[in-house]
């Protein structure tokens, strides 16, 4: 059975590190691991697009109910959907899980807080890449009018 923990946050810049620290814990549960055991079968050099692509596709956009719902890595893959966070937690937990360094990066957390998406350690950079976007890849976001999405 699944429990929603409920957490308030002081501020959006507390929130923010909230979900930092949940994809480092999310790192060793199964099924990130299991997960990870079939990107880890890729050339390093393919390993973080192809990670991307599947939190793109594999895991549907659904919006949270009125508040914000922060579940592990482990939920979103065994539900199948989530939001924004839930998609980025699940990208940086397989990457590191995969060797591949990789972060969260909150859009305006001292604002508005609107979107979470993820930087990557690729071709000796951080690169931003953002598991929302289906029209996204690594360093490449499209503007927003742009963008699409798997919402539903």
């Amino acid at each position: 059975m699944i429990r929603p923990r409920i957490v308030h946050f002081p501020s959006n810049l507390a929130k923010a590190r909230y979900m930092a620290e949940g994809s480092k814990r999310d790192l060793l549960l199964p099924e990130v691991q299991r997960w990870a055991a079939v990107f880890r079968r890729l050339p390093m050099h393919e390993r973080a697009a192809a990670i991307l692509k599947f939190c793109q596709y594999a895991i549907d956009y659904v919006r949270d109910p009125k508040r914000e719902v922060l579940e592990d890595s482990a939920v979103t893959l065994f539900r199948g959907f989530g939001d924004c966070d839930a998609k980025t937690r699940v990208f940086v937990a397989l990457c590191r899980a995969c060797g591949i360094p990789a972060r969260e990066k909150p859009v305006r957390p001292e604002q508005d807080f609107p979107h979470i998406l993820a930087e990557v350690f690729v071709n000796g950079r951080w690169q931003p890449a953002d598991p929302t976007i289906l029209n996204s890849t690594i360093g490449r976001i499209p503007p927003a009018w742009l963008a699409r999405t798997n919402y539903w």
